[in-house]
């Protein structure tokens, strides 16, 4: 009899009583270093620096700047900086040999190293550093030769289109792409502040239209078309441009010169300003009307992005990687397009305040940080089990006899990305001596990447396995893994898996990753039955089917007792508990002594359904349906019943069937996933083609009818588990494999 109400029985709570420790807690958090040639105020400057900041309270973040700007970026609060300003080369590179000693001794030897030459890269790497070189333009821009890249391992690009023309100028390395995508900007009621600020500073009148242009005057940035435009637009407007940025170096005063020149040529000089670099000049966006970028070669403007996150139009020439991330408001033109059509586009742009872009604050940032967390390492052995979470649940048990017969002939952990609402299957794994541990005490994607790498690195695993587990980690996993020599597995349930990374279309654009590169980096894909695969890892498919222990027999139930059908699984709408019950209310017109009897409980987020369950059972409940709870020695109460019955949908190799089946039972599931080749329909058990009450009540009746069919089927059900999905077998496949 049930002695809790029914409600408190089936309802699980929100976490178990016991959660595997946090991974990590035991370590300090590695430090976390980046190199940079100067601090000036420019586009990759501010992505490393807006990357130290935001990272800052989390890790160690150390720079090391080589040499001093005239304008320089200030350093955010809380980052430790190394700087070397020498000039000299042969003393520069013997202290970058000294600071890449130190790097390693730190523990973390990895190094982003952000517009350094290959000597300086070298220099690190003599000292025990591990550089990885970040390319921050198109090739026109790089200030080495691809060439300078040939013993190095890993690149990262700010764009899809640099990364091509590194591969197409030869370099071997992997190249990472990294769109760094800005902070979220000021609120509306600064941004109005800060416009009369600005304007009022510039001595250029409120009502004004103004085009505002960001970067260092050199000559790639075609400044003086922006001011032939501004001469064709004055006819009709009062418009002013403004130009954020001064000359760098002898090229850049050449520009500066031209821009002088052209001004007073065109006798624009009141309605020109140039306030020179301005600190943080993201600041100066609510002041302009519509952001212009005329340059000839772009890696990936973050003036563009910043403007465009603070819901700013943008026109921009169509080079480099501008228009790789998208949004509304940017108009791409070609760079050799005439003035015309730029002057349209930018009357087009002022017509309209566009939305913000859907990846505004999204994190990209952390990016640059499963980089800097991914040392090379010589793998050893052993596996690195990934998965949501240890909930009651056919997965989980399936992982768990798993992974207790395969640490019995190697070494492996298990990673654990979220909370589980029982303790159960961690209280076995531990007792089996298996390490496990929580990635993280939160749900973002990025915390639980983090700690698993670092996991993988300490352990030095050869393998990383994913088991049903979230697909953004598995997308960051994969990504940072690109070029570790790591084998990496997915044993995916099914077509759920396959729609769930469909599903996450945004999310692979703004981490510059998508499905197809996943998919790539895959060594294996495990299904749990011969289903359909994504084309392009058909090659890379294996299909192991979920292997449970098998009894000589388990089945004692008697055929004098009243019938008792098992039920044995979560709650939840995908298993069709509601449609169960009312097949029992048909059923008992004819076998009214039938029982129904309910081994599983329901999550908080199915409460809605768990009492829409009760509701249907009705006066019936703990006289002919018995709710038992959450029962984790199910295989071995299975015997003590008649028939087993297992609906679902996106089923992979269902354990409630093959523990029914294993126990001796007779069982009666509907075609699903792969629950068709462990019920072959009537000689094995039974395969319903719906999951209707009608279709429950006479696949029941026929069973009960006739108990020399429903005993035959029980013992070909038993001998087919036995013969094909033992856990011997199961052991066997995922060996070969890892």
């Amino acid at each position: 009899m049930v002695t809790a109400t029914a409600v408190d029985l089936i309802l699980a709570p929100a976490q178990a009583k016991t959660q595997p420790p946090l991974y990590g807690s035991e370590h300090p958090p590695p430090q976390l270093t980046a190199a940079i040639a100067t601090l000036a105020l420019g586009g990759a400057e501010r992505i490393v620096l807006d990357w130290a900041a935001r990272c800052v309270g989390r890790y160690r973040v150390k720079l090391i700047v080589l040499r001093r700007a005239p304008t320089e970026w200030p350093v955010p609060p809380g980052v430790l900086i190394t700087r070397l300003d020498d000039h000299d080369p042969p003393r520069v590179l013997h202290a970058l040999t000294a600071l890449g000693n130190e790097i390693a001794a730190a523990g973390n030897p990895i190094i982003l190293c952000h517009l350094l030459t290959a000597a300086e890269r070298g220099a690190l790497a003599r000292g025990g550093a591990q550089p990885i070189p970040v390319l921050h333009n198109a090739a026109i821009g790089w200030i080495e030769e691809a060439k300078a890249l040939a013993n190095t391992p890993r690149v990262v690009t700010v764009s899809h289109a640099a990364a091509r023309e590194l591969r197409e100028a030869g370099c071997r390395a992997i190249s990472t792409v990294i769109h760094h995508l800005p902070a979220s900007p000021v609120q509306s009621a600064q941004s109005d502040a800060a416009r009369a600020y600005w304007r009022d500073r510039w001595a250029i009148p409120t009502s004004a239209t103004v085009i505002g242009m960001i970067g260092a005057v050199k000559p790639q940035k075609v400044y003086t078309r922006a001011l032939r435009l501004l001469a064709s637009m004055r006819v009709q407007r009062d418009v002013w441009l403004v130009i954020l940025g001064g000359p760098i170096g002898r090229d850049g005063t050449i520009a500066w010169d031209a821009i002088l020149a052209q001004a007073r040529r065109l006798q624009l000089e009141s309605r020109l300003r140039l306030p020179g670099f301005v600190t943080h000049a993201a600041a100066c966006l609510p002041a302009f009307d519509v952001l212009l970028n005329t340059s000839r070669y772009e890696g990936l403007s973050i003036a563009t992005l910043e403007a465009l996150a603070a819901s700013l139009p943008v026109v921009a020439s169509a080079v480099g990687g501008q228009g790789e991330v998208a949004a509304p408001g940017l108009t791409l033109i070609a760079e050799a397009e005439d003035d015309a059509v730029w002057l349209r586009a930018i009357n087009a742009s002022l017509a309209a305040r566009p939305q913000p872009p859907a990846w505004r604050g999204f994190p990209s940032y952390r990016l640059w940080t499963l980089l800097h967390v991914l040392p090379r390492y010589k793998p050893e052995a052993g596996v690195l089990f990934v998965t949501a979470n240890l909930n009651a649940g056919g997965a989980q048990r399936s992982l768990c006899n798993l992974t207790r017969e395969l640490n019995k002939l190697r070494r492996l952990e298990i990673a654990v990305c979220g909370d589980s609402s029982t303790d159960y299957f961690y209280t076995q794994l531990r007792t089996a001596g298996i390490t496990v541990s929580r990635s993280a005490a939160s749900r973002d994607c990025f915390d639980h990447a983090e700690a698993v790498l670092q996991q993988l690195v300490r352990g030095r695993f050869v393998t990383m396995c994913f088991w049903n587990v979230d697909a953004k980690v598995k997308l960051l996993l994969a990504k940072a893994l690109a070029s570790a020599p790591v084998r990496i597995i997915d044993v995916s349930p099914g077509g759920y898996s396959f729609e769930e990374m469909q599903a996450l279309h945004d999310f692979q654009h703004w981490v510059a990753f998508d499905e197809a590169a996943y998919y790539a980096r895959l060594n294996h894909l495990v299904l749990k039955y011969a289903g359909d695969a994504p084309t392009a890892v058909r090659h890379k498919s294996r299909v192991i089917s979920n292997g449970v222990p098998v009894a000589a027999r388990r089945f004692n139930a008697s055929a004098a007792d009243s019938p008792k059908i098992v039920v044995s699984g979560r709650i939840t709408p995908t298993k069709y508990v509601i449609e169960i019950i009312e097949g029992m209310h048909l059923l008992w017109q004819t076998h009214a002594t039938a029982e129904l009897h309910v081994l599983g409980r329901s999550e908080q987020r199915h409460a809605d359904y768990a009492h829409r369950v009760i509701d249907t059972i009705g006066v019936d409940l703990n006289q002919r349906v018995f709710l038992h709870g959450a029962v984790f020695d199910a295989p071995e109460r299975l015997g003590s019943y008649h028939i087993a019955l297992v609906l679902g949908e996106h089923q992979g190799s269902p354990n409630a069937v093959l523990e029914a089946m294993a126990a001796g039972l007779a069982v009666v599931a509907n075609d699903s996933g792969g629950t068709r080749e462990l019920i072959l329909h009537e000689r094995t058990g039974l395969l319903l083609s719906r999951r209707d009450p009608h279709t429950i009540a006479a696949a029941l009746r026929r069973l009960l009818d006739n108990a020399t069919f429903a005993r035959r089927l029980a013992d070909a059900g038993q001998q087919h588990v036995a013969q094909r999905f033992s856990m011997a077998q199961m052991v066997r496949a995922y060996r070969k494999i890892m």
